[in-house]
């Protein structure tokens, strides 16, 4: 064996060359190099979102108020600071924005329980709905025999019974859960309507000297968004109602009043509302004048849901918070495919905020205190 100086064995391996070393011979391209960067990083960007949205789903019971609160707060500012103007103390014009929402919201509930109670409350009524839906259904388009009938009767009325008599523990936790939440948002809603400039205030206080009016700017500026998107929804819903109405009225079926008032508060929640409102008018329409004016008012408020939904919501969105049509249609799906009805209600009003607060942030600092 050759031996070098000192009598320390010579190396035999020569010179590093390109077998002894793949990667030289393999050295990764740097558009695959940049493609791993960006994969890894988005991977952990999705990790980080999948945890806080799972943390923000086990925190809906105290969420859920505190935005529903927040969004009553931002409709009613308008009416708290025109009474604070009139030198009337908060705490008091708190207390009457208070009891003005709450004598409407009771106001509406008594009648539309008490009217449609009444219209709904009539076996006779009822029993003369019963056998003219199965003439519709025999001698109508469908055709259906007295067998098809019986068992489509049977399977309806069951499905009807099971619904209002089976209480599973999800059904019960669901029922607590909103009845902790709605005391919980007018609990909030008070005390955002007294309370909200000092909590804003001390909120901006937590920030040092320099961040402080960009922050304070910011936060005005998602708050009238949420403002303006608001009163984007009332027009909505006031266009709703006069559609219905008018239909109801043109048709024949009562109760046109409350039912055009719950349209309107129905277009506060997305999907849901419209669909409960529009199944409460087809079913009155349906025991008071029979199956056609009954498909002619579902017809109707279909018609009412797809132009609201297509039409009227996102260029009425686009005038109020500067939302392009597609960004509120994308904002409501994507909010309703994570959470569902309440993650469609609050989709939009957070994008909103999201977008004039960033605005706001992005804009040079003024010179004023």
């Amino acid at each position: 064996m050759p031996t070098g100086r000192a009598g320390v064995p010579a190396s035999t391996d020569g010179p590093a060359t390109a077998e002894s070393h793949p990667s030289r011979m393999w050295p990764v391209p740097a558009w695959l190099a940049r493609a791993a960067g960006w994969i890894w990083r988005l991977l952990l960007l999705a990790a980080a979102l999948y945890v806080l949205l799972w943390t923000l789903g086990r925190l809906r019971v105290v969420l859920v108020p505190v935005l529903v609160a927040l969004l009553l707060a931002a409709l009613a500012s308008p009416v708290s600071e025109w009474i604070a103007r009139r030198g009337v103390p908060r705490i008091v014009g708190a207390w009457i924005v208070l009891v003005t929402f709450v004598a409407l919201v009771g106001a509406v509930v008594w009648m539309t329980v008490v009217g449609v109670g009444n219209q709904l409350g009539d076996d006779e009524q009822w029993a003369d709905v019963r056998s003219e839906v199965r003439t519709w259904l025999s001698d109508g388009p469908l055709g259906l025999d007295r067998d098809e009938i019986d068992d489509l009767e049977d399977r309806v009325v069951g499905s009807v019974r099971d619904g209002f008599t089976t209480l599973d523990t999800g059904r019960v936790r669901l029922v607590v859960e909103m009845t902790t939440g709605a005391l919980l948002a007018v609990v909030l809603f008070f005390f955002f309507v007294k309370d909200g400039p000092s909590m804003w205030g001390w909120v901006v206080g937590r920030f040092r000297d320099d961040r402080r009016g960009v922050v304070d700017r910011a936060g005005r500026k998602a708050f009238s968004a949420l403002a303006a998107y608001m009163r984007g929804v009332a027009f909505t819903g006031i266009v709703d109602a006069l559609a219905i109405g008018l239909a109801l009225w043109i048709i024949g079926v009562p109760l046109v009043v409350p039912l055009a008032i719950l349209t309107f508060f129905g277009a506060f929640f997305p999907i849901v509302g419209a669909t409960v409102v529009g199944a409460l008018a087809t079913l009155v329409a349906l025991v008071v004048n029979g199956p056609t004016d009954a498909l002619l008012v579902a017809g109707v408020t279909l018609a009412v849901q797809q132009i609201e939904g297509d039409v009227i919501m996102p260029l009425v969105m686009r005038r109020q918070v500067s939302l392009h049509p597609a960004v509120v249609l994308v904002a409501l799906a994507a909010g309703g495919a994570l959470a569902g009805i309440m993650g469609a209600f609050v989709a939009v009003p957070i994008t909103a905020m999201a977008v004039a607060g960033g605005r706001a942030l992005r804009e040079p600092p003024s010179d004023d205190p």
